[in-house]
């Protein structure tokens, strides 16, 4: 706890940057509504699956003969076995999926093609495969660790999780791993944009804060 909280307030020294915990946490920071994919532009009947012929899918790519499945601002990057892309009811699917697919199908990378400075998405586990999720968050360069989310438990019943992340100096890819499984977990409904900014007298005391608090609750959800 106490070193994680170091770590914490370090990274908040030079930026307010830290968890987010939930959507209409998220909603609030974005000042409403951001870009939203949820996955739901690929004809893939209910009840199974289907792997994608693309190494990246993003608004101009072409993934299976179809172009401008998800939305501008955002790629998507599979590992080596290639993308999966999931209908309504497979394996627990409260509705359409992506993830990166198995051999190889770690990691699965989100880069933000625009600048952006909060992401929320819901990952969720295959129902009977129960995984353990860590997101690495990268600052604008794709280089420069700002943040990790970590032992997030994705449980058997197929569940969704919602995790999200706040920086304002900006964030520009995030990759997904996972132990337990060889693929990588399972996301939807990735929203992202530009969150408010407090006014500079206040933005450095009121980010600590809201941080050491935001990171009490994470951690405090991460034991229960």
């Amino acid at each position: 706890m106490r070193r994680a909280l170091w770590v914490f307030l370090a990274l908040t020294s030079a930026a307010y940057g830290g968890p987010i915990l939930t959507r209409p946490d998220l909603m609030a920071a974005l000042g409403g509504s951001g870009t939203l994919e949820d996955f739901e532009a690929f004809p893939v009947s209910p009840g199974i699956s289907v792997g994608l012929d693309c190494s990246t899918q993003n608004s101009s790519s072409s993934c299976n003969g179809h172009s401008g499945l998800v939305v501008p601002g955002v790629d998507f990057t599979f590992g080596s076995g290639g993308g999966q892309w999931d209908g309504v009811g497979y394996l627990g699917a409260p509705s359409e999926e992506i993830l990166s697919g198995s051999p190889g199908g770690q990691p699965l990378v989100i880069t933000f093609t625009n600048p952006v400075n909060a992401f929320g998405l819901d990952l969720r586990a295959f129902t009977e495969f129960p995984a353990s999720a860590t997101l690495t968050i990268y600052g604008l360069d794709n280089t420069t660790v700002i943040g990790m989310i970590s032992d997030v438990n994705l449980s058997s019943d197929g569940s969704p999780v919602f995790e999200g992340w706040q920086d304002a100096a900006g964030i520009g890819q995030v990759s997904l791993t996972q132990t337990g499984q060889y693929w990588s977990p399972i996301i939807d409904n990735v929203e992202f944009g530009l969150a408010q900014t407090p006014e500079p007298s206040s933005a450095a005391l009121l980010g600590l804060g809201l941080g050491v608090f935001t990171l009490g609750r994470h951690l405090l959800r991460r034991r229960s």
